[in-house]
């Protein structure tokens, strides 16, 4: 592979990205938006343009679920160990209980439901939309369930409900799209939609990933990161860059080589897994962590550090794995 195309190749997926993000950061600084427009913008992302964003997706190819049972084992299995080991080494290496659920979400959830999919498609365009769309779906399934696990097990004394977790799971909007939209795929009723409803879907869903960009852009807190360096002694700063370390190095590399060797996934699918790794942590993990109790500023720390971080770690990653052919 020729250095030239794969550098190009890694700038064309991830300079898309970056500017958009730089925009969000640009347009902070001069005051033009601020948390609350964030805050808003980001609650109709997740519960409106993003869903329907996936559910068109899906309905644009068949979907081969039998060529696509490597791809899911390998995220979903992959991001279960990782959990597994993450949960195994806080419990015997991080004494406050409260920081445990901090380090673990790091290491395994990453914001693959936005900038993996901004990725993706700027990588491999609509020929990956299908493959991409059921990937990223049972990413968040899993995501979900396994946060709730860890911060249920480090912030309160009382057992996981079930029922609960179920019930949160269904109302999930990302999931409620997928499942519309694989029954409107298998019992192709694509062409039951007025032209009409469909223009204005595919506006609406144009939306999301500047809007989700620019976002997660204003939403760095530089301030926080200063305080962070000046604070690098301190305990529960050295769990966030260690867990930003696993989250940017060794988790991709870990999915990576179990999609390549234990299950052969071929180059687009491989590419897919990688860049979805490759994603800083997700921002609903800051929500979540405050909503049960935790420390939000380290959470908010982790989820700075992981985002400035992935900007280089998928640059050099991709460059690196183009020049190999193995994506």
């Amino acid at each position: 592979m020729n250095i030239l195309d794969s550098l190009q190749f890694s700038i064309g997926v991830t300079l898309p990205t970056i500017l958009l993000m730089l925009f969000g950061i640009f347009l902070r600084r001069r005051k033009f938006i601020d948390d609350v427009f964030c805050n808003t913008a980001s609650k109709v992302v997740f519960n409106f343009t993003l869903p329907i964003m996936i559910f068109f997706n899906m309905l644009k190819s068949p979907l081969d679920f039998s060529s696509q049972i490597s791809l899911i084992t390998t995220g979903v299995g992959g991001s279960i160990l990782i959990y597994l080991w993450a949960e195994w080494w806080a419990a015997r290496h991080i004494e406050n209980r409260r920081y445990r659920c901090i380090f673990t979400q790091g290491t395994f959830r990453t914001n693959a439901a936005i900038l993996g999919i901004a990725l993706i498609l700027n990588a491999y365009g609509d020929k990956a939309l299908a493959a991409a769309s059921v990937y990223i779906s049972c990413l968040v399934i899993t995501f979900n369930v396994l946060a709730v696990i860890t911060l249920t097990s480090s912030l309160s004394e009382k057992k996981v409900n079930v029922g609960k977790l179920t019930l949160s799971i269904l109302k999930n909007p990302l999931i409620l799209a997928v499942i519309v939209g694989l029954i409107f795929n298998y019992f192709n009723l694509a062409n039951t939609i007025p032209k009409a409803i469909e223009s204005a879907g595919k506006l609406i869903s144009s939306l999301t990933l500047p809007l989700a960009l620019i976002c997660t852009g204003a939403s760095i807190n530089f301030k926080q990161l200063k305080q962070f360096n000046q604070g690098a002694e301190s305990t529960v700063n050295k769990i966030v860059l260690f867990s930003a370390f696993i989250r940017l190095i060794l988790a991709p590399i870990f999915l990576l080589l179990l999609g390549k060797f234990i299950l052969n996934l071929p180059p687009m699918e491989l590419g897919i897994v990688f860049i979805a790794a490759s994603a800083p942590v997700a921002a609903a993990t800051y929500a979540m962590v405050k909503s049960y109790g935790g420390d939000g500023e380290a959470a908010a720390n982790l989820i700075g550090v992981t985002t400035l971080g992935s900007m280089f770690s998928a640059s050099i990653g991709l460059f690196l794995l183009r020049q190999m052919g193995w994506v």
